[in-house]
């Protein structure tokens, strides 16, 4: 049988401006079936209650590490977790979303079982704790070798934090300062030199959905990076493999779909110009649109938004005002 509850898993949790989700998160992680954990809150020198309550949690439980750090963003405030944890394996999880009580347990077994090198669930997305999903037990997909890039491609792997990664994976690894979107060229070196990648189709992470949100507001020259990290991911992929290459391409395609999208719906913020931005979607779009359509894995409702948002933007914008 397996040896459980063996390996020491660590948990990152990047803190900035949560303090009224901080408690809720911290706390779904203190209540894990799985116990051998420890817990690295890495305030990002955040200006609010976050600091002391971080603080409170360190000082209650012997498995709760607090790291202080002057503010450098959700990509410095992980990778300062990743120069001080001591797990196994690593998880990561954000401030202001929590977890099902057997998220480290389902991963963590999943991982050992395959002898994997990294395992993901799903996540559901909330608008508060009385809103959860019940779990419904799947069975896990195993990806190996080639099909590992497969996966990370047709499953769109975009976050890390539905994840657990073995720590070896990440010795040398750490995530883009200074833009957002970061996730993605980190999951995109990582499922390169993996072999073994285990799909759990449960949801069993809780996305916080907060209408205040970042996530929600009107298109900002960060949003750009994502598109910028799907051009060279296709970049990569179309140089090596037709099937990769076409599935990377979608990808592109949509990424360019869905900034058009948030465009029309929630407005430019200042720093842009939207004339310049409609025609850089435009373009990526119109050369790429073929592998979009054809995309066995992007859902027809996504077709059908696309059409909408580049043959009819004005109409979608002036519905917006």
């Amino acid at each position: 049988g397996i040896n459980t509850f063996m390996d020491l898993v660590s948990i990152i949790v990047p803190v900035y401006k949560t303090e009224q989700y901080l408690s809720r998160c911290v706390n779904s992680i203190l209540n894990q079936s799985y116990s051998n954990i420890e817990i690295i809150l890495v305030d990002d020198g955040s200006p609010d209650d976050c600091p002391r309550l971080c603080n409170e949690f360190e000082e209650k439980y012997s498995n709760v590490k607090v790291v202080h750090k002057k503010n450098g963003g959700l990509s410095s405030a992980r990778n300062a977790g990743l120069d001080v944890c001591k797990g196994n394996d690593i998880s990561f999880i954000d401030s202001d979303d929590f977890i099902e009580k057997n998220f480290i347990r389902r991963l963590y077994e999943s991982l050992k079982k395959f002898n994997a090198d990294v395992a993901m669930v799903q996540y559901a997305q909330v608008a508060s704790e009385n809103s959860l999903p019940c779990v419904k037990p799947q069975k896990e997909k195993v990806y190996e070798e080639r099909d590992v890039e497969k996966a990370f491609l047709k499953l769109k792997i975009d976050s890390v934090c539905v994840g657990l990664y073995r720590a070896e994976i990440l010795e040398k690894q750490r995530f883009i300062e200074g833009k957002t979107s970061e996730d993605i060229p980190f999951n995109f070196d990582v499922f390169r030199k993996i072999k073994t990648f285990i799909y759990i189709p449960e949801k069993r992470y809780y996305y916080y959905y907060n209408s205040e949100s970042i996530s929600n507001g009107p298109l900002d020259k960060n949003m750009l990076n994502y598109l910028e990290f799907r051009k060279k991911i296709y970049e990569y992929y179309s140089a090596k493999t037709p099937e990769l290459g076409k599935m990377s391409e979608a990808l592109y395609a949509r990424a360019a779909m869905g900034l058009q999208t948030r465009m029309a719906l929630y407005g430019i913020s200042k720093e842009l110009d939207e004339r310049e931005c409609v025609n850089t979607f435009n373009n990526v779009f119109k050369l790429h649109r073929k592998a979009f359509f054809e995309g066995n894995d992007i859902p027809i409702s996504r077709k059908i938004i696309a059409v909408i948002v580049f043959k009819f933007y004005k109409i979608v914008r002036l519905l917006r005002k």
